[in-house]
């Protein structure tokens, strides 16, 4: 025998394990049993509202064409070397370059004068942009809501290029590089289509006009070098003929030509020409990159145009190169750092530092080119001045030595410089008309859009998948949810668990074969109504283990109580009583619920007198004791003591002497004496009587009492020192034992229960 049952021992309690270690397949599938209609009402209303959602969204179409973009356009005279790029690697800056071009606000203004679309963007055509959804457009409604909440003063309304540029998606082929890819979406699939045709025709146009500009701007400055030189050569051959009819000399005499003099002054003649054709030439490409670094201030990511890059002395720079392909990556680190982290992160702040400082060493780069260039030139200048000077010193020692034939060689040769020199500019000047006709360039349109004939949006099969996972993920997220926030008694195991009372047992729910609820009477007799219910038999277990629990002389009075009303304390008050009785005991079941008197009418009996008439001493207490009833029939060995009249101060006159010699003279007399007590949080009564009793039985109703309450009970008992004995669960659905992975499940109890009901 263990030390729990001999006679005075304390009570041993085994201290419940944590229920499912670990991840728990059967704990959770229980929950999807319990929570069933929760999941599926969440699964229907979510499925529900996405159904009608991809049934009623508006169409959205998508339109898209292709534009490619080579290295280096057709070359037809030499002197495109100025305007074009000189490079043939595949450089994909430049391609990203072009893209962040073709979104600029010189080609959109351009796309602006398509037909069509300045009365699209005017009219019904500002449906065509498809409105913002999903997470953006809820974040915007949102903003947009707090700003009008605060008095905030609505931004302005965006110009029409930039309407039209929000319409239009440029992108980049990965597996070209050289190939863009325009696209438009929109509710009206012919307008998709033709802001895609808008934008490439007006970025194709774009570069053809700046090239023509470019041709132009050229073709002016050589015209008016030509008529300088022009003037110049008049000049020289005025002069020549002017000194031949001052020496009177018919035809020049070249017999001295290979005097050193002579030979000096025409090597500083052809050197003073070649550095000023190179001049004439640097000056012209140094007016054209100019006007190149004029019209894009800031264009790109870098600070510049994307066709800076064409310049020759650009591109063939590697330090340039090398410092714009990291100034890319680093604006794609900001880019993707910018859509993880806040302003304020601190790598989003040296991901931007880094990039400012690799821009700015860019833009010195390049400002250092267009200075080197700009030195070159004014070497150039200086060289051919010093030149000039040293010819004209040169020419005035020739002249010493043959004034007369060196003035006429020079005069010669200064004709024939003049005269190459304006050769080679008429040669420029229509080489530069031909090419500014020539209406092609590096841009090319490889595909035009064409009217888009299904919508790309909304997806309704993906919307209704997505809806049903949704809906069941929702479903299971509140039923875990509700789970937690139950804290109700489910299980046997609750009670220890969560209260500290060691679990006596179970009562399942007491239901008739039709599923009605039997009356009160029924219930607090059906061990002796029903012995072969599942019901008696649970009560017959609880009756043993609280045999078990303590000695007989240890646990002689029972105190039946519960935490609050409703929890079925009398019911198993009556039926433990019953129990015991028919187990040849003399029971004696005294009613001390002042409050709420319900044990007479369980056995059908009058309660004029009782209790209370024994404890103000009015009458003794074998003349109120009543026998119980069963059936209309004497349950032997079961005595009732009803509450009789009830007293202004129940608690008080519980909390007697009488009270307890009232007891003292019953254990004499009977072998177990149980008293039903309220409610111990609502009322004092049933304290006072623990306190008196040799243990107290506590009640719980499953999934109605609280852990709190239960806990609570536990402490206000404790305060009076009070013995538990243990605590019975009632009104279990023996199914809930399997839903909530219980012990008792799991060894088959409630299996067994239910067979034992069928069987009887």
């Amino acid at each position: 025998m263990s030390d729990a049952t001999q006679p005075g021992a304390e009570p041993v309690y085994a201290t419940q394990e944590p229920l499912g270690d670990g991840l728990d397949l059967r704990h959770y599938l229980g929950i999807v049993r319990r929570r069933f209609w929760v999941i599926l009402t969440s699964l229907v209303v979510v499925v529900t509202l996405g159904t009608v959602h991809a049934f009623r969204a508006t169409p959205i179409y998508r339109a898209e064409g292709s534009v490619l973009i080579e290295l280096q356009g057709p070359r037809v005279m030499g002197f495109e070397d100025i305007t074009q790029a000189q490079g043939g690697s595949r450089d994909w800056y430049f391609y990203a370059t072009q893209r962040e071009m073709l979104r600029s606000q010189a080609v959109m203004e351009k796309a602006l004068e398509q037909p069509g679309i300045r009365e699209m963007l005017e009219g019904a055509g500002e449906a065509t942009e498809a409105p913002p959804g999903g997470l953006r457009g809820l974040i915007t409604e949102v903003r947009n809501t707090i700003s009008a909440l605060l008095g905030g003063v609505p931004s302005s309304p965006p110009a029409p290029w930039e309407r039209l540029r929000g319409m239009a998606q440029v992108s980049v082929d990965r597996d070209t590089e050289s190939l863009l890819r325009i696209s438009s979406e929109g509710t009206n699939a012919a307008q998709t289509a033709l802001v895609v045709n808008a934008v490439a025709r007006a970025f194709a146009a774009y570069h053809i006009e700046r090239r023509q500009r470019s041709s132009s701007e050229a073709f002016a400055f050589l015209e008016e070098q030509k008529s300088i030189q022009e003037q110049k050569l008049l000049q020289a051959e005025a002069a020549l003929q002017e000194f031949r009819e001052e020496v009177r000399l018919p035809t020049l005499d070249t017999s001295d030509r290979q005097n050193p003099v002579l030979v000096r002054l025409g090597r500083l003649s052809d050197r003073l020409t070649e550095t000023q054709l190179r001049r004439i030439e640097l000056q012209a490409q140094a007016m054209v990159r100019d006007e190149v670094l004029a019209e894009a201030p800031g264009g790109g990511d870098d600070g510049f145009g994307g066709h800076v890059f064409s310049l020759p002395g650009v591109r063939a720079d590697e330090g340039v190169q090398s410092l714009h392909e990291r100034l890319l990556a680093a604006e794609q680190k900001v880019q993707g750092l910018g859509d993880v982290y806040g302003p304020e992160h601190p790598q989003l702040r040296a991901a931007l530092a880094e990039r400012d400082l690799l821009a700015e060493e860019l833009r010195s780069a390049v400002d250092s080119i267009v200075v080197s260039a700009t030195k070159q030139l004014d070497m150039l200048k200086h060289e051919e001045d010093q030149l000039l000077a040293e010819y004209e010193e040169q020419n005035r020692n020739a002249l010493e030595l043959s004034r007369e034939s060196a003035t006429s060689n020079r005069l010669i040769r200064e004709v024939e410089r003049h005269q190459r020199l304006f050769d080679v500019l008429v040669e420029r000047m229509r080489e530069v008309d031909l090419t500014g006709d020539y209406a092609r360039t590096n841009v090319e349109i490889v595909q035009e859009a064409v009217v888009p004939r299904l919508p790309i949006r909304p997806q309704r099969a993906r919307i209704i998948l997505l809806s049903i996972f949704l809906g069941t993920f929702l479903g299971g997220g509140l039923a875990l949810l509700l789970e937690h926030l139950d804290d109700t008694l489910k299980m046997p195991e609750d009670l220890e668990q969560y209260a500290g009372v060691p679990a006596l047992g179970f009562v399942p729910t007491l239901e008739e074969e039709d599923g009605e609820v039997p009356p009160f009477a029924f219930r607090s007799q059906i061990a002796a109504l029903r012995p072969m219910s599942s019901a008696s038999e649970a009560y017959r277990s609880i009756r043993t283990s609280l045999f078990f629990a303590a000695p007989p002389e240890d646990s002689q009075v029972l105190t039946v109580t519960s935490a609050q009303p409703g929890e079925g304390k009398t019911t198993t008050s009556c039926n433990l009583s019953v129990v015991m009785a028919l187990g040849a005991k003399r029971v004696l079941l005294i009613d001390a619920d002042f409050r709420k008197p319900m044990v007479h009418r369980a056995f059908s009996l009058e309660n004029k007198v009782g209790l209370s008439n024994v404890l103000v001493g009015d009458k003794p207490l074998e003349e109120v004791v009543q026998q119980a009833n069963v059936d209309g029939k004497p349950l032997e060995y079961l005595s009732v003591l009803t509450t009789g009249p009830t007293p202004p101060n129940p608690a008080e006159l519980l909390d007697s002497q009488a009270m307890r010699d009232l007891l003292g003279r019953a254990r004499g007399v009977y072998d177990r004496i149980v008293i039903d007590t309220p409610p111990v949080l609502f009322v004092a009564d049933a304290s006072v009587a623990a306190s008196m009793s040799d243990g107290v039985v506590v009640v719980a109703k499953s999934a109605v009492s609280t852990r709190a309450a239960a806990r609570r009970m536990r402490g206000q008992l404790e305060s009076v020192r009070a013995r538990i004995l243990g605590g019975v669960l009632n009104d279990v659905h023996l199914a809930r034992l399997g839903y909530y992975y219980s012990d008792y499940a799991y060894y088959g109890y409630s299996r067994y229960y239910g067979d034992y009901r069928k069987a009887y």
